[in-house]
């Protein structure tokens, strides 16, 4: 009988020489591992280069453009101006203290529209270049425009535009009454006053007046159409218009005037003639054109004391002058009152501040601005139609808020704190005397 060999347990089998081909294959891979790594870390310092440099060339780019845009003059041989310093220029070399390489930047500069003379614009072109890590060219390009404007027209940016010529979301010059009906035809009706049979066209582009109609006072306005005031009378006049308030205390309250409106309250607008110069010639007056008709106010004050009504309402109509550019001059007067500086009389202020920060104020020894006559010879004056003046000059189109407050007669008009956005004030409530 045949005996099986056994082995006993716990003894090793037989050894093979593995080992070594398993730790010099690891070895291999980790070898291909770390050239991989190796290159990897080569193309990020190299994109890391490229990226650094790309954004230094777009900021010497950015920063030509801008040199460039820096004109203070258009032209001038001490000061960048525009026709000389905004020119092409030859390659040169940018160099810097934080500049890995060196930039080449080239400048063209070309007229917008090829072949045209000044004023016009240019066209700018700036190129700057570079040999990066790798040795290989690269470049970027920026193209702008500039045109040749004067500077200092860009300060106009920062000044507040008056009422006139501003158009409104609704489609309206702001000198249209807001509850004025809107024909449809680029032209809305309004009754003065809130009763009686007057009512004004005016064109909503322009806030002018443009016709008069006479309606049946049960005849709301509402329901007007174009074709109701198609027969009215054409004119050309302008709104002046308002808020009449009231206060009784001592100091008189203006920011939020608390008495009752007084009964019978209006407005009149008293024209005095046209003192324009002779635009061509400055030592002379132009014809004085006479007024092409008399102003009418309408309030809608309360016949009677009314213990809900705190303010009154009025609006003028106004027919300029025939002068080239009609336009009128006078005062808006409050009628209706005991004007005086007893405490039974009233004080009449009207809401006038530097609203738009220009320096409104009348200028009897200005050497610039509008002229008027002043004795025997012209004078001028800067001062704005918008902030309620005490003598309007020059009237070229309607005029509203041009409000009031009426005081007790021994009362002086209130001053208000200036504007200041920090402190929670806003408005400019400061009010100045304008009769007696």
């Amino acid at each position: 009988m045949k005996s099986k060999h056994i082995t006993p347990r716990g003894t090793p089998g037989p050894r093979r020489g593995v080992t070594l081909i398993e730790a010099l294959v690891a070895l291999l891979v980790m070898s291909f591992g770390m050239v991989a790594l190796v290159g990897l870390m080569a193309n990020l310092r190299r994109s890391g280069d490229v990226a650094r440099q790309r954004g230094d060339a777009m900021r010497i780019a950015q920063g030509e453009l801008a040199n460039l845009r820096s004109f203070a003059v258009l032209t001038s041989t001490t000061t960048p101006d525009y026709d000389n310093s905004i020119a092409s220029l030859a390659p040169y070399d940018v160099t810097g203290q934080d500049l890995n390489t060196t930039y080449t930047l080239t400048r063209a500069v070309t007229p917008l529209i090829q072949g045209s003379g000044e004023p016009r614009a240019r066209t700018m072109s700036v190129t700057v270049s570079w040999q990066d890590r790798a040795d290989q060219q690269s470049s970027i390009k920026l193209d702008s425009i500039v045109s040749r404007t004067d500077p200092a027209f860009s300060g106009a940016t920062g000044i507040a535009p008056p009422t006139n010529g501003i158009r409104t979301p609704s489609g309206r010059h702001p000198a249209v009454p807001v509850d004025a009906k809107d024909l449809g035809n680029k032209s809305s009706a309004f009754r003065p006053g809130g009763g009686g049979t007057a009512v004004w066209v005016f064109n909503n582009l322009t806030g002018a007046i443009t016709s008069i109609c006479t309606i049946p006072v049960d005849t709301p306005v509402s329901s007007l159409t174009a074709s109701d005031v198609a027969g009215c009378t054409s004119t050309t006049a302008f709104l002046v218009s308002g808020t009449i308030r009231f206060s009784a205390t001592s100091p008189a309250n203006p920011t939020t005037p608390e008495a009752l409106a007084l009964p019978s309250v209006s407005a009149m607008v008293s024209l005095i003639p046209s003192q324009f110069s002779d635009p061509s010639d400055k030592t002379k007056l132009a014809p004085n054109a006479g007024y092409a008709g008399t102003p009418q106010c309408f309030s809608d004050a309360p016949s009677s004391p009314d213990a809900t009504r705190s303010f009154v309402n009025y609006n003028c109509i106004v027919y300029p002058n025939t002068q080239t550019t009609p336009n009128w001059w006078g005062h808006v007067l409050l009628t209706g009152l005991n004007v005086g500086t007893d405490a039974t009389q009233f004080r009449v202020c009207r809401y006038s501040a530097d609203y738009n920060g220009n320096g409104y104020t009348f200028t009897p020894n200005a050497t610039a601005g509008y002229a008027y006559l002043a004795g025997t010879t012209p004078s001028y004056f800067l001062i704005d139609n918008e902030e309620h003046p005490d003598i309007y000059r020059g009237v070229t189109y309607s005029l509203t808020r041009q409000n009031f407050l009426v005081v007790r007669g021994d009362v002086a008009c209130p001053a208000a704190p200036a504007p200041s956005p920090s402190a929670g004030i806003f408005v400019d409530y400061s009010t100045l005397q304008l009769q007696p």
